[in-house]
């Protein structure tokens, strides 16, 4: 089989989906392409790349069809879809905040693409580059440990492994913890819904240009 780098990474996001961030090692890799350790390292020296690499595709899954020219855009209003798509993309993986959260921006350039977006929106609309660096950061590094703690939860954990092909259990045999897996990612989604919101309110009262009480 002719290897190369992006059917290491693709296979690396299956196994991280199937078993975990601790499932994926390089020789894990090796093994599941059926090739030797070398072969993978040529492409991917170590791991911090391979995560990185990941965590780029993670978010290209989302954000590959964004206009990232189009700058003039309210700033409010990005800064809710920026936290709610980063939010959906680490979310369509197990694990994924942890491997966006960690990833090398020098090899994750679809971060620094957003990092810039986000500041350039900001600038456009009369924050200086100081201020807008510091509520991008503020939005994104919220959205990450936000989503990280989600993936955290036991119960997320139970509906991952009830719902898989393999499973040994199903909903529909134990129904009432359905129900409560529904309504937990429910207030999930408003909890984050309702942060967001706090956020950029709070943004338009302290820091916004155009506010009485910006500096």
């Amino acid at each position: 089989m002719r290897l190369q780098k992006e059917k290491i990474i693709q296979r690396a996001i299956e196994v991280l989906d199937r078993d975990g961030l601790e499932g994926v090692t390089l020789r894990r890799l090796a093994k599941e392409l059926d090739v030797q350790a070398g072969s993978i390292y040529y492409y991917i020296p170590d791991k911090e790349t391979l995560l990185s690499e990941m965590a780029n595709v993670i978010l290209e899954e989302r954000f590959v069809s964004f206009d990232f020219e189009h700058d003039g855009r309210d700033w409010a209003e990005w800064l809710d879809t920026l936290a709610h798509e980063l939010r959906a993309a680490m979310l369509a993986h197990r694990e994924g905040a942890r491997v966006v959260a960690g990833a090398h921006p020098e090899i994750a350039l679809m971060l620094i693409r957003l990092w810039d977006m986000s500041v350039r929106v900001l600038h456009n609309n009369g924050f200086s580059y100081g201020k807008a660096m510091t509520i991008a950061l503020t939005v994104i590094n919220f959205t990450f440990g936000s989503v990280i703690e989600e993936q955290a939860s036991p119960l997320l954990g139970i509906s991952d492994r009830v719902s898989s092909p393999e499973a040994l259990l199903t909903f529909e045999q134990f129904p009432a913890l359905s129900a409560v897996a529904d309504a937990w990612q429910g207030y999930n989604d408003m909890h984050f819904d309702t942060s967001v919101r706090i956020i950029i309110n709070g943004v338009r009262a302290e820091l916004d240009p155009r506010s009485t009480n910006a500096e």
